[in-house]
């Protein structure tokens, strides 16, 4: 990210968001906006595409004439498209999802923490559980690639932190840093970067633990199991997902997830009967969960009913003779999402499974509308894993 504004990148990519632009609608209104001796100087559009993504996801900074081109396509003033944020220089911490829950106060707060972590009160806890909660939704609409960079240096900080805090206020610390490790582990494995995110896995796991916050310890296992999914590591899958969903002071929601994540695997080992069990089981505890939500942690705020009907789906695509039945899971469970998490990245992955059944049903016409929905998504997040996806299926 920019060394002037670490934020810029993911402002940018909110703004074109907002405004239902795609990179290379930004790139075309570039050439309509741009002065004539400014537009003489411009690439093709397919290298404007590029400068585009490298200044969302951090790789470029925003240098002057792509400042004057943002400000005139997204009709916003210079000043204020990258100079509101700039009152810290080099700070990672301004957002403009906050809504005033995370004030400059709230920065300059954290800013002094990171330069003497044995100050670290209360105050910064809070503030750092209003930022991650925020990121967290923001993730919903932006994709993981714009956050990576900016989550990355927050981390940084809050690593400084860790090690510094001490006294009764160091078990609060350790919580809160467990949940971005966890935050930071979950973006690079939706980016592909799995190495990294088993990595960042390991930390939150050692952080959850001093802290003893089963909740985030559980949490941990069962996303490392997520990311040996993604790898095709079906042992280290099932193992890691019983471990998490063993954790019996862990939330029922919790354990839920990795209760179907377990299933899911015993699925993918030609297993129906383990399948339907461990099935039946995150369906009791996901009933639990939703009986006594305020015992739910903030981190999984998505998981509702829906989102295990579609979880059973996923898991029947691997067993033989219920790929009819996946469908009406996909179907319903997609139908009760609210439109904004439809539009996610990561519920575009259950679009993908749907698009598959019928690909395996021979419903052409289904899979290729479907795969319409999820290249839209790919395009306004910019994910290249859904673009993949989508691809393997067309």
């Amino acid at each position: 990210m920019s060394a002037e504004n670490p934020r810029d990148g993911a402002r940018l990519r909110a703004e074109r968001k907002k405004r239902g632009l795609v990179v290379a609608d930004l790139a075309a209104l570039f050439r309509e906006v741009a002065p004539a001796r400014v537009a003489a100087q411009l690439p093709t559009r397919k290298n404007i595409e590029r400068t585009i993504r490298g200044h969302e996801s951090g790789e470029h900074s925003v240098g002057p004439r792509y400042r004057l081109l943002y400000a005139a396509a997204l009709e916003i003033p210079e000043d204020e498209l990258f100079g509101d944020q700039a009152s810290l220089p080099g700070s990672p911490w301004r957002d403009d999802t906050l809504d005033g829950a995370f004030t400059p106060d709230d920065e300059q707060r954290l800013v002094a923490a990171s330069r003497r972590p044995a100050r670290t009160d209360l105050a910064v806890v809070t503030s750092l559980a209003a930022v991650l909660a925020a990121q967290r939704r923001l993730e919903d609409i932006i994709g993981s690639d714009a956050l990576l960079a900016p989550v990355r240096e927050q981390l940084a900080t809050v690593e400084e932190l860790v090690r510094g805090a001490r006294g009764s206020i160091r078990p609060k610390v350790m919580d809160v840093a467990a949940q971005w490790a966890q935050f930071a582990a979950w973006l690079n494995a939706s980016s592909r970067r799995l190495d990294e995110a088993e990595h960042l896995y390991d930390r939150a796991i050692v952080w959850a633990t001093e802290a003893d916050a089963p909740d985030m310890t559980a949490t941990a296992w069962s996303m490392k199991g997520h990311a040996a999914w993604l790898r095709g590591a079906v042992g280290p899958m099932i193992g890691l997902s019983q471990v998490a969903a063993g954790e019996g002071r862990a939330s029922a929601g919790v354990r839920a997830l990795a209760a179907q994540q377990e299933a899911r695997g015993h699925a993918i080992s030609g297993n129906a009967d383990r399948t339907e069990r461990g099935l039946d089981l995150a369906h009791v505890l996901t009933t639990e969960a939703a009986e006594r939500p305020d015992q739910e942690p903030p981190w999984i705020y998505f998981f509702n009913p829906e989102l295990l009907t579609m979880q059973r789906a996923r898991a029947y695509l691997y067993l033989a003779d219920r790929t009819e039945t996946a469908v009406t899971l996909l179907k319903a469970g997609l139908a009760g999402m609210p439109a904004e998490t439809r539009r996610s990245e990561w519920c575009a992955y259950y679009l993908g499974d749907l698009a598959r059944a019928y690909r395996t049903l021979h419903e052409d016409t289904e899979a290729d509308r479907i795969l319409d929905e999820v290249e839209t998504i790919a395009g306004q997040t910019d994910s290249s894993p859904l673009r993949h996806l989508v691809a393997g299926l067309r």
